[in-house]
């Protein structure tokens, strides 16, 4: 399976980056759709504060953490969210992860999902930006990819 997604549009202040769209399960069941940037440098996936009422995370139920540090090492405090992660692609193929997320408590600590290694891992990566391509691959389609590869070494 192959689920696309896009690159975003530059600013000043940020280059072009890729993203793909995930829903996230919430506690009620429903599914929450999410625009993640992917961060190959992150160990794991994150969320904004914004989420927690998003996803009505009750978190005075759960325990607050703070060992994920960003650029500089500070420790940013957040909550584990046990959920699942869903993926769908353009002929509704879907993928679910059982998976658990960072979502941070403090407003300024994050200002757009991440999603890490711990998800990315799963699936092969293809980006160009040029042609606003985001690809990622399951394991049948990576084979391909590769198979088509070394024909054209071959050549």
């Amino acid at each position: 399976m192959i689920f696309n997604g896009r690159y975003s549009q530059p600013t000043p202040n940020n280059p072009l980056a890729p993203f793909v769209e995930a829903g996230i399960r919430a506690t009620d069941g429903k599914w929450v759709s999410v625009f993640f940037l992917i961060d190959l440098g992150a160990d794991g996936t994150y969320l904004p504060s914004k989420y927690i009422e998003e996803l009505d995370i009750q978190i005075d139920q759960v325990k607050t953490e703070d060992d994920v540090a960003g650029v500089g090492g500070q420790r940013i405090k957040h909550v584990s969210f046990t959920t699942q992660l869903r993926f769908i692609n353009k002929v509704k193929d879907e993928k679910i992860f059982d998976v658990e997320i960072g979502v941070f408590t403090q407003e300024e600590a994050l200002d757009l999902p991440v999603l890490g290694r711990d998800v990315m891992n799963f699936f092969t990566l293809l980006c160009d930006a040029r042609a606003n391509l985001v690809w990622l691959m399951d394991e049948a389609d990576r084979t391909k990819l590769l198979q088509f590869c070394d024909t054209i070494e071959t050549r």
